[in-house]
C-alpha cells in the first residue's frame, strides 16, 4: 500500500496541473474570439453560358481550403427568380462579403440594379467574377452625367469578348506586390480562356493585371483582367477571368479569389 502512495500523489498533482491549464487556454481564446472565425460569404450564381452548377462547388470548396469561410450559395439559372431573391429585403444582411458569379446581361430594370449596388453603399465588400462584369448594364440606357450603377460598383465597363483561347496574365509593374496578387506568378497562362473587352476603366478603379490572348486573335491589345475598385469607400475586387472550370480549378485562380476575399474584407 505504501508503494502506491507516490503514484497517487503524482496522479493527483497531474490532475491539478491539467485543471490549472484548461482555464488559461480558454482565457486565451476569449481574448481573441475572431482569430479563427470563418468569414460569412454569400455566393450569388447562375444564368446563361457557363457551368455554374459545378463552379459553385469549385469556388466554395477551393476558397475554404485556403481561408476559413462559411458559404451560403444562391444558385438560380432563371433571371426572374434571381431578381426576386436579390429584391427581397435584407438579402445581403449578415454576410462579410458577396461573391457574384452570374450572367444576366439582358436585365433592363435600372431601379433593381441600383438596389443591388446600394447594399454595398455602407461598406459591404464584393467580389465579381467573369460574366458578372457583363451583367446588369448592357441594356440600361445611358444618362448624361451619371454612371450606370453596375459599372460604378465594379469600376469598369465591359461588353463583348475575344475568342476562346488561353489568357496570359501580366501584372502591372507597380501593382505586382498588391495583396490580391500574392503568390500569382507574373505571366501566368490560363488553361483555357475567354478574354473580355474592357472599354472603360473608371477613375475609382486600379488595374492590377492585363490579359493577353495572343497577337493573332482579337482583341490584339491587352485588356484589364484583374482590378480593385473603391466604391464610395467599399472595397471591390473583380476579374474577367473564369469562363472555364479548368481555369477556376487552378491553384492560381483559387489563390486569387482567397486573396481577394482577404483584401476586400480587410481580414
Amino acid at each position: 500500500m505504501k508503494k502506491l502512495l507516490p503514484l497517487a500523489f503524482a496522479l493527483a498533482s497531474l490532475g491539478l496541473l491539467v485543471f490549472k491549464l484548461q482555464p488559461a487556454r480558454a482565457d486565451h481564446h476569449a481574448e481573441n474570439p475572431a482569430s479563427n472565425k470563418p468569414l460569412k460569404c454569400l455566393l450569388v450564381t447562375g444564368g446563361c453560358c457557363h457551368d455554374y452548377k459545378v463552379q459553385q462547388h469549385i469556388i466554395s470548396a477551393g476558397v475554404s481550403e485556403r481561408i476559413p469561410t462559411d458559404w451560403t450559395i444562391f444558385y438560380e439559372m432563371d433571371q426572374e427568380k434571381s431578381k426576386a431573391y436579390l429584391s427581397a429585403p435584407g438579402w445581403a444582411e449578415g454576410y462579410d462579403v458577396i461573391v457574384y458569379n452570374h450572367c444576366f446581361a439582358k436585365e433592363t430594370d435600372a431601379k433593381f440594379i441600383e438596389s443591388v449596388a446600394a447594399v454595398h453603399d455602407t461598406g459591404l465588400p464584393a467580389i465579381a467574377l467573369h460574366c458578372a462584369i457583363h451583367s446588369y448594364h448592357w441594356n440600361i440606357p445611358e444618362v448624361e452625367g451619371k454612371e450606370k450603377a453596375w459599372p460604378a460598383l465594379l469600376g469598369v465597363s465591359s461588353k463583348g469578348h475575344g475568342p476562346k483561347a488561353p489568357i496570359t496574365v501580366n501584372k502591372v509593374p507597380d501593382q505586382a506586390d498588391h495583396p490580391v496578387l500574392a503568390a500569382m506568378p507574373d505571366g501566368w497562362t490560363t488553361p483555357e480562356g475567354e478574354l473580355y473587352n474592357v472599354q472603360r476603366v473608371l477613375d475609382t478603379a486600379t488595374v492590377l493585371a492585363y490579359g493577353d490572348n495572343g497577337s493573332d486573335v482579337r482583341p490584339e491589345e491587352p485588356q484589364a483582367c484583374i482590378w480593385v475598385n473603391d466604391y464610395n469607400g467599399t472595397r471591390i475586387m473583380a476579374t474577367t477571368i473564369g469562363h472555364h472550370n479548368s481555369t477556376m480549378s487552378t491553384d492560381e485562380y483559387l489563390d486569387l479569389l482567397a486573396n481577394g476575399i482577404r483584401w476586400v474584407t480587410e481580414k
